[in-house]
């Protein structure tokens, strides 16, 4: 009869163990997620659209706010996974809009749809862009041949695949130990930031209409630069070649 009870106590802790420790790892992995995001949502039917969404963690339920979108949505059910995927569900006039996206590093992005309209769509968290962008404006002291050799003004384009091109003029230039970069007359596109490493890796920080940062990763080959880029679903290259 004692070894009866002491092994059903024994499982029990060893339940009450496995449920204390799946929570302390959902809120380990959660960590972070709770704040205020700036939202793009693009859709061929819908264009693009910003607006302000808010998530709130309380014990093991989360609930969301949307704010100043151009359209009324009502976050109904808010889950977020151990991976940190995070799905959203929400109202639009009586029509269920299904938001899933995956949180990373002050950023969530994914997909969504709400009837027969799908897209894509990308959340910064307040706050998350401004150390990036910093870094990005950082020169490697063991660079510095290359650093100069980049200083110029170029013809600069991104292309995104299935979206179009967007050409623009880019001026890299030295602010005091550093690099930084310009573009005259930027639009919703900017280019704000320029990291350069040995081997000729150059890499850009890119941001649309404020989002961001978009990572635009390449090498210098001669008087051109150039790589690929990848950010909230949408993909595509880049290319900037030197004026004379």
């Amino acid at each position: 009869m004692l070894k009866s009870l002491m092994k059903i106590a024994g499982v029990a802790m060893l339940a009450i163990f496995c449920t204390v420790a799946m929570s302390s790892v959902s809120l380990a992995q959660s960590n972070g997620i709770e704040g205020k995001y700036k939202v793009t949502a693009t859709s061929s039917e819908l264009g693009t659209l910003n607006f302000g969404m808010v998530l709130k963690r309380s014990g093991d339920k989360w609930s969301g706010e949307v704010v100043d979108s151009p359209t009324p949505l009502t976050v109904t059910a808010v889950t977020v996974d151990t991976e940190n995927k995070v799905t959203i569900t929400a109202d639009a006039g009586g029509t269920t809009v299904t938001i899933a996206g995956k949180y990373d590093g002050g950023k969530i992005a994914g997909d969504f749809s709400a009837g027969d309209i799908k897209g894509t769509w990308s959340g910064m968290k307040d706050g998350a862009a401004a150390a990036p962008a910093a870094a990005a404006t950082a020169t490697s002291s063991s660079a510095g041949g290359a650093a100069s050799a980049l200083e110029g003004t170029y013809d600069f384009k991104i292309v995104a695949d299935g979206q179009g091109e967007f050409p623009m003029t880019l001026v890299i230039k030295r602010d005091g130990g550093k690099l930084v970069t310009e573009v005259p007359s930027a639009g919703d596109l900017n280019v704000v930031g320029i990291e350069v490493k040995e081997g000729d890796v150059v890499n850009l920080t890119a941001t649309y209409q404020g989002n961001g940062p978009i990572p635009l990763n390449g090498k210098r080959t001669g008087d051109e630069i150039g790589g690929k880029w990848e950010f909230g679903g949408f993909s595509g290259t880049w290319t900037g070649k030197k004026k004379k």
